[in-house]
């Protein structure tokens, strides 16, 4: 796969059907072809779909902090963990990351696109790194389009960026994936 032999540390898949067109068997197709960590991008909301992100292949499942209660938020990731996957878990504000801390997220990212308007708003990243303590992965979500982008989340202190849309639109995917994980502190 070119995005793993460009350097992506993970691969992102949506599985979401009904608004974005992604599929189970869009992530059998890709845990067929990479060894590297894959994401199951979806909706969590029921306990069943982390069971089934792990008989399809998938390392990782997306937790959003806004479509969770905190009680079932802590469960989703114990489960995710005991079945020996990661969870990204999503915040939007402050408070979304509080929340993903008190849970004991090791992986938290901060997604720039607010899901309401999906409008993207790249400094909003900056505004809430501070909020994210060091011993966990800290992650940049949306609003790449292109190396600067990169640059300025790595400089705000992403650890990773989560990049979909130009990847999917580039011409050369495992060149781009090269040339952003060549920024420096990613």
């Amino acid at each position: 796969m070119k995005y793993q032999r460009g350097g992506a540390a993970a691969i992102s898949v949506l599985t979401e059907e009904r608004r974005f067109g992604g599929s189970l068997e869009d992530l059998d197709a890709v845990r067929a072809h990479v060894s590297i960590p894959i994401l199951r991008k979806d909706f969590i909301v029921d306990e069943y779909q982390i069971w089934e992100a792990r008989a399809h292949g998938a390392d990782l499942v997306l937790l959003i902090v806004a479509a969770l209660e905190e009680d079932t938020l802590s469960a989703f990731l114990e489960l995710a963990e005991s079945l020996g996957m990661n969870a990204l878990v999503e915040a939007h504000t402050s408070e979304e990351i509080s929340i993903a801390q008190r849970v004991g997220a090791k992986i938290i990212g901060i997604n720039v696109r607010n899901l309401k308007t999906l409008e993207v708003k790249n400094a909003h990243y900056a505004e809430l790194a501070s909020d994210l303590p060091e011993s966990v992965i800290k992650v940049a979500e949306s609003g790449v389009s292109g190396l600067s982008d990169v640059q300025n989340y790595a400089q705000a202190g992403a650890d990773v960026v989560l990049i979909g849309e130009t990847l999917v639109k580039s011409g050369d995917p495992e060149k781009t994936v090269r040339e952003f994980s060549a920024v420096p502190h990613l």
